[in-house]
């Protein structure tokens, strides 16, 4: 059964990618140099190292929800100093992301914190996880309290912000919101003038914009607040294309938190937080289980 669902889901994403055009959307200000680029100097770096850039290794860990900086005072969270907190950090990074649990700043460990990743964290509030401890072989995260959407929602309106390309508008729906709709028990609407009664809202923001910080490809709320946004400053495209980032394969992610799915540790299923350039990937048995646990089979 995992792998028919597989299967399809895969060639329905390949006929509707097929009938795209995969050229990129240019920009002029697009920027080949990691935005996490301080890592790569803090490679080998370990508990009780003093070096340049650890204060911003801090900053980083802090904002996916790894350390918590509650209880330190300024001169901690900004001196460059690598102490047991950072590696327990670093580790749990590592676990989450099926790396080993060094607590080294290794060359694997590196070579992943320096990618352009989805905006949202990885644990919020200390309360979520991506790689499952217990005795079930569940990699799927939901949001603190299982957030979703009423059980008596029958359809979820969706409509897009001001400035938003209008060209994704029919992407969007013939396959990010068709594939998880494919196992949810109400319907997706598109709203075209009326924002306000809109449950779900596509936009895209630039660098510096609502909390589109470097490094994040896009960002989602979870239910019931539903806001989706995209980097207007990346090169995007509709499927795999080389130096751009494929539209579908992240909007399906962000359409994933809207919904109510947390990270997932499965480096294939969509819901993983990293989407490197030129790469696709359509909903696995992970996503799907994860959201028919929110909703029920349908």
């Amino acid at each position: 059964m995992a792998s028919k669902i597989f299967y399809s889901l895969a060639f329905t994403c390949f006929l509707f990618l097929s009938s795209l055009s995969h050229t990129a959307w240019t920009h002029a200000n697009v920027q080949n140099e990691s935005p996490f680029e301080f890592i790569r100097h803090l490679q080998g770096s370990k508990k009780g190292d003093k070096a340049e850039g650890v204060d911003q290794l801090k900053k980083f860990l802090h904002q996916f929800g790894y350390l918590n900086h509650g209880g330190l005072n300024n001169d901690e969270v900004d001196d460059d100093y690598f102490d047991e907190t950072i590696e327990r950090a670093l580790k749990t990074y590592q676990i989450n992301f099926n790396l080993k649990p060094t607590g080294v700043l290794d060359a694997e460990t590196v070579s992943l914190m320096m990618k352009p990743r989805c905006g949202v964290p990885d644990i919020v509030d200390g309360k979520t996880r991506m790689k499952s401890t217990g005795s079930y072989n569940i990699d799927y995260a939901l949001f603190p309290g299982s957030l979703k959407w009423p059980e008596t929602t029958k359809v979820l309106n969706w409509g897009y912000r001001p400035g938003t390309r209008k060209d994704v508008l029919n992407p969007l729906a013939k396959y990010c919101f068709k594939s998880w709709g494919d196992h949810l028990p109400f319907t997706f609407k598109f709203v075209e003038r009326n924002l306000s009664v809109a449950d779900i809202t596509i936009g895209f923001l630039k660098k510096g914009q609502g909390g589109m910080d470097e490094g994040k490809e896009a960002f989602a709320y979870p239910p019931t607040d539903g806001r989706v946004f995209f980097n207007a400053d990346l090169n995007w495209s509709f499927g795999a294309a080389p130096g751009a980032y494929d539209f579908l394969t992240v909007g399906l992610h962000e359409l994933g938190h809207a919904l109510g799915l947390a990270h997932s540790s499965i480096k294939g299923a969509v819901m993983w937080p990293y989407t490197g350039m030129n790469e696709t990937r359509v909903l696995q048995d992970d996503d799907v289980h994860g959201i028919e646990a929110l909703y029920g089979v349908k």
